[in-house]
């Protein structure tokens, strides 16, 4: 069985947007958080990537959420790394509240790269032993998120140009970024008004620090889903995404 990892979190202000709510490119952050604080106690941490010329990469997350956490809940984080092949690794998430219930979960594919040569490389085998995942000769990379159509109707557009701060040391956009410009987009009465109840998101290509992008939204007539891209000034595919939502 895949070692399972907990870390104990108190919501803070500043994770939250207007709701009190922990905010949906903050969960992220969060689980985030947990991954790195297990690979740090499992020695194969940031050090151990990045003296090897390496950094993970997230390619796709599907998330449930059934209630974001408030501020100054106190809440569980769980991570386990559940299957590993050369080149690909599964990690699950799970957010618990005080009573045991989980209320967010979130299942992710990563990869390494070099980022010299910014391509895909061997995980190492000390990870594979410290994680203790289960080794598999292939992972699906799960369902994609429908595309937007030349059928559709753009009802949210926005362009984005990157910022400074939108870059971490992998040098590339944080991946948290993507979904501040995918909900950003939208309505704010819409946004207050709903909340998001799964969401699948599939990175296509690395933005970086030269690059505008474009967001963009489609939204189904009863206002239960939306598709998202965001697209490179040259029309490219950068990231896409489906989101499922319920009214407040």
């Amino acid at each position: 069985m895949p070692k399972t990892y907990d870390i104990s979190h108190k919501v803070k202000y500043y994770e939250c947007d207007m709701t009190k709510q922990v905010s949906v490119p903050m969960l992220l952050n969060l689980a985030i958080l947990v991954s790195n604080m297990q690979s740090e106690d499992l020695q194969v941490g940031d050090d151990f990537v990045h003296e090897r010329g390496m950094g993970w990469i997230v390619l796709q997350y599907d998330i449930d959420i059934k209630r974001r956490p408030m501020v100054d809940e106190v809440v569980t984080l769980r991570t386990m790394a559940r299957e590993f092949n050369a080149f690909f690794a599964n990690r699950d998430f799970v957010f618990i509240d005080a009573d045991g219930e989980e209320i967010i979960k979130i299942h992710s594919l990563f990869s390494l790269m070099d980022m010299e040569k910014r391509k895909l490389v061997r995980i190492p085998k000390e990870m594979v032993q410290g994680y203790e995942p289960e080794v598999v000769k292939r992972i699906s990379r799960g369902e994609a998120p429908a595309s937007i159509t030349d059928d559709d109707v753009i009802a949210y557009e926005k362009q984005y140009g990157v910022r400074y701060t939108d870059i971490d040391f992998n040098l590339h956009v944080n991946n948290s970024h993507y979904f501040d410009w995918m909900i950003d987009v939208l309505d704010v009465d819409f946004l207050n008004q709903h909340e998001i109840t799964t969401m699948n998101i599939r990175f296509e290509k690395e933005v970086s620090a030269s690059d505008t992008v474009t967001s963009q939204a489609v939204m189904n007539d009863d206002q239960t889903q939306s598709k998202h891209r965001i697209l490179f000034s040259d029309g490219g595919l950068a990231t896409e995404a489906v989101i499922n939502w319920t009214n407040k």
